[in-house]
């Protein structure tokens, strides 16, 4: 006899892929610690160049290591004995002061670079710097009256870098996006919320015009069979 058809077997689905990275609190936390462009929502915010934050820290961070080396090479002369029975080490203790203050110097200058911040929003453009202690201070400009922007790189370190100023003109005043890296591609951004937000505002005045017509039709309509409505009474009443 004819032998039975062969069942034809279901592949089966290949096992799922499952990635064996979980960030921890640590990478969530510090993710953006050092990032200079970075995106949540519609909203993309740029910091000053890292060249800037090594300018503005260089001084505590050199305390910083200068301390730590002069503690390490005062605690390595020190026998451990002679350490003991002396009791605290004026050296030492002065090193350690100096680290404290170096570190706590470091991270107000940290502060103070992160908290200087440019943003793009689908509205507007901002300016917001905030002192570490507090004080803020805000600039801000709707990007319908944005009337020009251009970037400019000076001296050799910043084209090197690539980091600049880009310059929004609105209305009679001026906002400057300071020391921002590839300040070209701060430009596009800008330039590319500015038209979009344009467009937005043309379709929405579209559909309001649209509306508006056919609201017209609507009531002209709706006059027009109320009138012969009232033409049709009144023969038929004269009748």
């Amino acid at each position: 006899g004819l032998a039975p058809p062969e069942m034809t077997r279901k592949a089966s689905p290949p096992p799922a892929i499952i990635s064996p990275y979980k960030p921890n609190l640590f990478g969530v936390l510090f993710r953006n610690i050092f990032k200079v462009r970075f995106e949540y929502g519609t909203t993309i915010t740029y910091r000053k160049h890292w060249f800037v934050l090594l300018r503005q820290t260089w001084q505590p961070g050199l305390l910083f290591l200068v301390m730590t080396a002069v503690l390490a090479i005062r605690l390595a002369s020190l026998p451990q004995v002679e350490a003991a029975a002396a009791g605290p080490d004026f050296l030492v203790t002065l090193c350690l002061i100096g680290m404290g203050v170096g570190s706590l110097w470091w991270l107000y200058q940290y502060i103070d670079w992160s908290n200087d911040i440019f943003q793009v929003t689908d509205e507007q453009i901002l300016d917001i710097d905030r002192t570490p202690f507090g004080a803020e201070e805000k600039r801000a400009a709707p990007l319908d009256n944005i009337l020009s922007t251009e970037y400019k790189r000076i001296g050799f370190l910043q084209v090197i870098l690539n980091y600049g100023n880009v310059y929004i003109t609105v209305g009679g005043t001026q906002l400057i996006f300071e020391d921002v890296l590839n300040p070209p591609g701060v430009q596009q951004d800008i330039d590319q919320r500015r038209i979009a937000r344009v467009e937005r505002k043309r379709q929405a005045d579209a559909r309001f015009e649209r509306e508006r017509v056919a609201d017209w039709f609507a009531s002209y309509h709706k006059s027009s069979q109320d009138f012969e409505s009232n033409i049709k009474d009144d023969t038929g009443g004269v009748g």
